[in-house]
């Protein structure tokens, strides 16, 4: 049968705050004999006399000691004396292991009293507790208060299951080793050292356990708001209520420097010299003929659903219907691109009739700037709609130098850079004319034709603003009853065009479009 090594049990730390005594080591067993001679070597170490231990306390009460043990070296143990070395001295102290009964009882004879001082410095260290099994003996470390027994006490320790192996028995001679014995020096009379406080051992850490994991449904993703544009409904709204208390603040704001300004003596002057608007050239006429008050219906008519024709091909991403020509039936483009083209034909011709009709009859003296006094006059006009101080209005004879300016730019220049843009992105454009189209190219076509629908856009909302704000019944006569009296008929009138301009919004729609589309071509889903 073959021990295997197992491992010591640790007692208090030699010094204060120091490592537990002795380090782990594995040894292996006390005796290398036969297991017949196990025995008496074990027992041997109990003969000694409680005398040393009594003269010698510190001694005593060391655990171990360097001794050679059937040629295996032991550790040695503390000092007999303060600041002295760990007794016994190294090499001085050698134990045989009895290969025999009958060296047992010899070495526990009485003839060996002589020797019995020293046999009991080298043997009394290595006393341990009492082997629990298999032969192997457990060693006992300090006392755990002063003056006590060593700890544990004899034959309490328990003791690890030891590994055992069959293995083949191989019979080794048993080696004597002649006891080499030097006397040791007289123990001071000194009272022992005070031992250190053995330290608290810190509670061992509990494993920190783990949260519970509790399953739990996953929450449902909330769908995506519609986007109208960049923005959903509700943050259109949220920017809408923000700029517009934004642009009240701002108008707030300019009303109070105006008044400010128009308040001095300068600019009290400039409003007496030039009271907003100047005399017209001899033979203009006065009033506003019936032609003009249809050709402004149409013109809003066609105007307001372009805007929405226009926006649409914008943002459209995917055409529910396409529209081909009849000379071209594999040139197709979406049917809203061709009601808004459309459109533009019909408000190019509304147009050229309203120019004739105004240089025939002498109207365009009206809206045609004839004198350079229509810039002081404008910026005069615009200080008094700025302060709230409206200038008077007198549309049927004469209008103001801002609204003459501003009818002057709708009408020959927003409208004819609306048209030639709207050309160039057309399919009317002849798309082989390489030189036509490198003088004129699209994206500058492009670049201008939605700034100049953004313009018609903003002169809308300020004309119909200014309508309503200075005589809302006797501007609507004008422009829808052809007279210069306060009634409701002009307001009627303007009621009705707005309810079909409403119903013509609404129709424009792929139901009602692609029957008339296909008066003029061919109509298909793709």
């Amino acid at each position: 049968m073959a021990t295997y090594g197992r491992t010591t049990r640790q007692g208090l730390p030699r010094v204060a705050g120091g490592e537990l005594w002795p380090p782990v080591v594995e040894i292996a067993g006390l005796a290398q004999a036969e297991p017949t001679a196990a025995a008496p070597a074990a027992a041997a170490p109990t003969a000694v006399p409680t005398a040393a231990a009594a003269a010698a306390p510190v001694a005593a009460a060391a655990p171990v000691v360097e001794t050679v043990v059937a040629g295996r070296a032991l550790r040695r143990g503390l000092p007999r004396v303060a600041g002295g070395e760990p007794w016994p001295p190294a090499g001085s102290v050698a134990v045989a292991a009895p290969t025999s009964t009958a060296d047992a009882t010899s070495a526990s004879a009485p003839d060996a009293a002589p020797a019995a001082p020293a046999a009991a410095v080298a043997a009394a260290p290595v006393a341990a507790a009492v082997a629990a099994g298999g032969g192997a003996a457990l060693r006992r470390g300090l006392p755990r208060v002063v003056g006590g027994e060593p700890w544990p006490p004899a034959g309490t320790a328990p003791v690890r299951a030891e590994r055992v192996v069959e293995a083949p028995v191989v019979e080794t001679p048993a080696v004597e080793v002649a006891p080499v014995v030097e006397e040791a020096p007289a123990p001071a009379p000194a009272a022992a050292p005070t031992p250190a406080p053995a330290p608290q051992r810190a509670p061992a850490a509990q494993p920190r356990r783990a949260a519970p994991v509790v399953a739990s449904a996953r929450p449902a993703a909330e769908p995506w708001p519609k986007l109208y544009g960049p923005y959903s409904r509700a943050q259109w709204a949220g920017a809408l209520f923000i700029g517009g208390f934004g642009l009240l603040l701002a108008a707030t704001g300019v009303v109070v420097v105006v008044n400010w300004l128009l308040a001095l003596e300068p600019f009290r002057d400039f409003i007496t010299t030039y009271p907003g608007e100047y005399h017209l050239p001899e033979g203009a006429p006065i009033g506003i003929p019936a032609w003009i008050g249809w050709q402004h219906f149409f013109n809003v008519f066609l105007i307001v659903l372009i805007i929405r024709s226009g926006l649409q091909v914008r943002t459209e991403k995917r055409p529910t219907a396409f529209w081909s020509p009849r000379w071209n039936p594999k040139r197709k483009i979406s049917l809203a691109l061709w009601f808004h083209q459309s459109l533009d034909i019909l408000w190019l011709v509304n147009g050229l009739v309203f120019v004739v009709l105004l240089f025939a009859t002498g109207q365009w003296m009206r809206i045609v700037p004839t004198s350079w006094e229509v810039f002081p006059n404008a910026i005069s006009a615009m200080l008094q709609y700025l302060s709230l101080d409206w200038p008077t209005e007198n549309g049927w004879v004469n209008y103001n130098s801002l609204q003459q300016i501003a009818y002057f730019l709708t009408v020959f220049i927003a409208a004819p850079l609306a048209v030639i843009t709207g050309v160039r992105m057309s399919g009317l454009w002849p798309k082989n004319a390489k030189t036509l189209n490198r003088i004129y190219p699209v994206e500058w076509a492009r670049a201008v034709h939605f700034p100049v629908m953004l313009y018609f856009v903003a002169f809308i909302f300020v004309h119909v603003g200014l309508v309503f704000a200075t005589g809302a019944l006797r501007n609507l006569n004008h422009m829808y009853a052809s007279q210069d009296v306060v009634n409701w008929v002009g307001f009627a009138i303007f009621a009705v065009s707005l309810l079909v301009i409403a119903a013509a919004w609404v129709a424009a729609r792929p139901l009602v479009l692609a029957p008339i589309a296909r008066l003029f071509g061919k109509v298909s889903g793709r």
